[in-house]
């Protein structure tokens, strides 16, 4: 499993984390991948301390070169976006591109951003979130499914129409 961003609190990593120890599957990796800061060490922290966490199975990561972020992007199993806020999620969409299901939060902006491309949660519940990450990892049907709605979800977006659609922007209000 893999999670791609920073560690602030929004992000809901401690939660996520006491999910992933509730799944209990020795098969799987949480792989969290973001610069080792001061909110990544406190969740390092709190992994190292906790007594329901098998710590071998939660992998820092660090940042990483583009190219290694797309090797994790093509081998992990499912993308996890378990944030209680998000203005956007680039991450996410990163790992539809790449064709990797995701399940996420259901709040804010995400079921907007990600549309029927991922399996949704409540991000404040913990056994919800166990239970859909189970599901997202042992439903094949489900993952190709999100993966197919991932590929659709995604054309939708582009840096280019971006652009022209902020210079539309611009442009109309001078």
């Amino acid at each position: 499993m893999l999670y791609v961003g920073n560690a602030y609190p929004h992000k809901n990593l401690e939660r996520l984390i006491l999910a992933f120890a509730k799944i209990k599957n020795q098969e799987y990796q949480l792989v969290l991948v973001g610069e080792i800061d001061y909110f990544y060490n406190k969740l390092k922290e709190f992994v190292h301390n906790s007594k329901f966490i098998i710590h071998d199975s939660v992998v820092f990561i660090g940042l990483v070169s583009d190219k290694q972020l797309e090797t994790l992007y093509q081998n992990a199993s499912l993308y996890v976006f378990p944030s209680l806020y998000e203005g956007f999620g680039l991450p996410a969409l990163e790992a539809m591109a790449f064709g990797l299901p995701i399940v996420s939060s259901k709040a804010a902006s995400l079921p907007e951003i990600l549309g029927r491309a991922a399996f949704y949660f409540d991000p404040d519940d913990i056994d919800g979130m166990a239970q859909a990450i189970k599901r997202g990892l042992r439903d094949k049907d489900l993952r190709e499914k999100l993966r197919e709605a991932g590929f659709e979800q995604i054309k939708k977006y582009s840096w280019s129409k971006m652009a022209q659609e902020t210079l539309e922007i611009y442009q109309k209000s001078f």
